[in-house]
């Protein structure tokens, strides 16, 4: 067979984070007539991202940002008010073109207050908006030579996309016997703990939490806690057992007051969305070196970066810190509620094993002032930093991850401060960067000037391979072990290596 060079083509896909922009949205929120605003004790602000469109170069989306405020007015009575805030803008990448499945998200990162008055609030959130997405990539590779071509090969592990797609279940929870007449706010989130294929399926196991207060028969405030697991298979064509999957899920829901008269109930309703995709351990085989013994060889490489996804795991951990009042602010006799829970991941650094995880847990705290008979709120910022164990991840991988507040716990230290143990939940999704230098291109040149001497010897260098050696010398792998023996590869270096040729007239 002649020199024939063979190439072949791969697809192979890979989810992974192409850009994040930030975004400031504004809003202004009216209480009902006639209602005098005194003292705001809670601002929430959650953030969705709707419909998308994807452009070469860019994608534009349109988001909402759903704001939720509790205040009292000069009469001590609690209020809500509700507001969606919508926005549109675009994200530009040169690695965004019409073949990603793209995953938009946003987070509230920042919320402050513009103004306030007896009768308008004006707020301001900054929403951070990440665009990760799943990627096809072809990959041109030389598989082989053909007669007379020498070659090198490197077996290069990838993991190939065989499932995606969204499922959406409905949810419900009953809390019952709960002390509050109106419902002033209800907060909802998904936390994921479990995420396995089947045949031709995925399993994802996780928890809807309901963080919900309102208000008490005697004009206070109490909260409540509703934990709603769930257990949902969807259909993966092509799936198996030892995939790794990948799967992010959101929620919304509604809750309302239901009462027989007598005990009261809080009845919440969900929508749970999940978004998964399933891939399959593949390799592929590539020549990264050749050389010819009766020509020379024009190559053409390409250093070609292969992001594999290793897992998705979700890990829990607990950040503890306390708040210490302001000295104008009423001392806290009583806490009543906790809102605006959120965790934001502001970095992930990977290990062997483990990874740092540092970012910042937020939230209100609204509490009960006796000698001022006064309903007050305290912002709480705690910054962590921490290490987790995640078995299967390795130093230097990629990661995509969020978190959210699973529970919080208060007590008061003194009037003026008060302890917070907060659990978090954070979701890793962890991806193995692979490098691999390939042969895109290969050409048969002239032939090589046949060597003069009957001898040639080469001076190992530490580590050489057998390759190595008979790259060095131009001459056939064989010949070199058939008259070197007693070489021992790899080699350690110093040793001579010696090929004799028969040289005719």
């Amino acid at each position: 067979m002649a020199f024939e060079p063979v190439f072949e083509v791969v697809k192979i896909n890979s989810k992974r984070r192409l850009a994040k922009t930030q975004a400031v949205v504004e809003a202004k929120l009216l209480p009902a007539p006639n209602t005098v605003i005194a003292r705001v004790l809670s601002i929430t602000a959650d953030s969705v991202i709707g419909a998308s469109e994807v452009f070469t170069g860019e994608i534009r989306y349109n988001g909402r940002v759903n704001f939720k405020v509790l205040f009292v007015d000069v009469d001590g009575h609690n209020h809500s008010m509700d507001y969606n805030a919508d926005f549109s803008d675009k994200i530009e990448d040169s690695a965004v073109t019409p073949l990603i499945t793209p995953y938009l998200t946003a987070d509230v990162m920042d919320t402050d207050v513009l103004s306030v008055s007896a009768n308008e609030l004006k707020l301001a959130s900054v929403v951070e908006i990440k665009l990760d997405a799943v990627v096809e990539e072809e990959i041109k590779y030389l598989s082989s030579g053909g007669e007379g071509l020498y070659t090198h090969d490197d077996n290069v592990e990838y993991s190939r996309l065989v499932a995606s797609g969204s499922g959406a279940v409905t949810l419900s929870s009953t809390l019952s016997d709960v002390k509050i007449v109106n419902v002033l706010l209800a907060e909802h989130k998904a936390v994921i703990t479990s995420r396995t294929a089947g045949v031709d399926s995925v399993r994802v196991e996780g928890m809807v939490i309901s963080d919900i207060c309102g208000e008490t028969a005697d004009g206070l405030i109490a909260s409540y806690r509703a934990e709603t697991p769930f257990s949902e298979e969807f259909g993966a064509a092509d799936a198996r057992p030892a995939d790794i999957v990948l799967a992010s899920a959101s929620v919304s829901g509604t809750t309302a007051l239901e009462t027989d008269g007598e005990v009261n109930a809080l009845v919440s309703e969900y929508f749970l969305k999940v978004d998964y995709g399933v891939y399959t351990e593949a390799m592929f085989t590539v020549i990264t070196d050749a050389f010819s013994v009766t020509h020379e060889l024009l190559t053409t490489t390409e250093s070609v970066n292969i992001l594999k996804p290793a897992l998705n795991e979700t890990v829990t951990d607990r950040v503890e810190g306390s708040v210490t009042l302001e000295v104008n602010m009423p001392i806290v006799d009583n806490i009543l509620a906790a809102t605006a829970l959120r965790l934001n991941v502001t970095n992930v650094v990977s290990f062997d094993g483990e990874a740092l995880i540092e970012g910042i847990v937020s939230g209100n705290i609204i509490y009960y002032s006796a000698e001022a008979n006064s309903k007050n709120s305290v912002a709480v910022e705690l910054p962590f930093s921490l290490k987790s164990a995640v078995s299967g991840l390795s130093e230097g991988d990629e990661i995509i991850a969020r978190g959210e507040v699973t529970a919080v716990t208060l007590k008061i230290r003194r009037g003026n401060e008060i302890d917070i143990r907060a659990d978090i939940s954070v979701e890793i999704q962890a991806s193995m960067p692979v490098t691999k230098c390939i042969i895109t291109e290969l050409t048969q040149g002239e032939m090589r000037e046949l060597p003069s001497s009957a001898i040639s010897i080469h001076i190992a260098k530490p580590g050489e391979t057998l390759w190595d050696v008979a790259k060095a010398l131009g001459s056939t792998p064989e010949l070199v072990m058939l008259q070197n023996p007693d070489i021992i590869l790899p080699l350690s270096g110093g040793e001579r290596v010696i090929v004799y040729r028969h040289l005719t007239k």
